[in-house]
């Protein structure tokens, strides 16, 4: 294994994305990250991406990550239409539906709840590394190509985020290359929101094909969870490299196959979603050059949807242990 990555890739997770933590804190520790260029993720995976994009020290990079309120991130934000209600009319619908806003957000955004926190949250963390004086929010992946206007001038690390455009049934890479012009909270929102667990993102500008029409967007995790060949290109090429695949180190969760109780739409819904998924597991579980290259996680019975969970604790403590001995259980092999 090429042990100077020029690209890291991170595959989508939820919170087991904390485990990404440990492996981070593992990559630069021993300065594996030295030659680091570019990072690409889905889902949890962009999210950690994004954060890591910014250059920064670990122990910042930590800071970051931590200021998320897990709890949160399944928001049930009410919607104006049902602000009209009189309280009678509330009470008796929620007696008949359960939690009147998430059924509504269903039936109108495709899913249950919301990704409003999230959404303010990353666009916090984003805003945090730019100079304000030289631009204003919201900030592009064209503005993370331009050092003159981060914080201390100082370079970020080229970006991809993978979302699925359900309006043309497709992966979408939004990158400098691709979307200069969109705006790289929104790009990272779409990646994480897991179809039908999150409501899905409806954009009137259509970045790839300029036909008018709004498009509809979720989880990239549906079509591309694991963009380990994001940079198996030519245009990529490090000519310093041994070869074109040992210029990419991934981070993944190890799967396993077992039962599944579905005892509520919520369960259904997880399991749907891993289902579906799992075509791209048995491509990866065919891939030797795949495998390689990728540090692979454990997880234990932690669930990708198990929101209750708050920094440092157990469940937070085990997945950052599990991140950082896979990295090293991958280096030291």
């Amino acid at each position: 294994m090429y042990e100077r990555p020029s690209n890291l890739v991170f595959e989508g997770g939820g919170v087991l994305g904390i485990a990404y933590l440990g492996v981070l804190q593992y990559l630069t520790q021993n300065d594996i990250l030295m030659n680091l260029k570019r990072v690409a993720g889905t889902s949890a995976g962009a999210i950690t991406a994004c954060i890591t994009s910014f250059n920064l020290p670990f122990t910042e990079t930590k800071k970051i990550a931590d200021t998320l309120d897990f709890r949160k991130v399944p928001g049930k934000d009410p919607f104006p239409d049902l602000l009209k209600l009189s309280k009678p009319a509330w009470n008796e619908l929620e007696k008949i539906f359960g939690d009147l806003d998430c059924v509504y957000r269903l039936l109108n955004n495709y899913g249950w709840f919301s990704t409003e926190y999230f959404y303010h949250w990353i666009k916090k963390q984003i805003e945090s590394q730019f100079d304000p004086f030289k631009k204003l929010p919201p900030y592009t992946f064209a503005d993370f190509k331009n050092p003159y206007i981060h914080k201390e001038n100082r370079p970020f690390f080229d970006l991809y985020v993978i979302g699925t455009d359900l309006s043309y049934r497709s992966s979408r890479i939004f990158s400098c290359e691709t979307t200069p012009d969109m705006e790289v909270a929104e790009a990272v929102r779409i990646s994480m929101s897991i179809p039908l667990f999150f409501e899905a993102i409806e954009l009137d500008e259509d970045y790839f094909i300029k036909d008018g029409a709004p498009n509809i967007y979720c989880d990239g995790g549906v079509m591309w969870n694991y963009p380990i060949n994001i940079f198996d290109s030519i245009t990529f090429e490090d000519r310093n490299a041994p070869a074109l695949y040992n210029q990419t180190l991934g981070a993944r969760f190890l799967s396993r196959t077992k039962y599944h109780e579905i005892n509520n739409l919520l369960d259904y819904i997880k399991n749907l979603y891993h289902s579906q998924m799992r075509i791209q597991q048995d491509i990866f579980d065919n891939s030797p050059e795949d495998q390689a290259r990728s540090i692979q996680i454990d997880p234990g019975d932690v669930s990708a949807i198990d929101f209750d969970i708050s920094t440092g604790d157990e469940t937070y403590k085990f997945l950052y242990s599990q991140g950082y001995q896979a990295a090293r259980s991958f280096f030291e092999k």
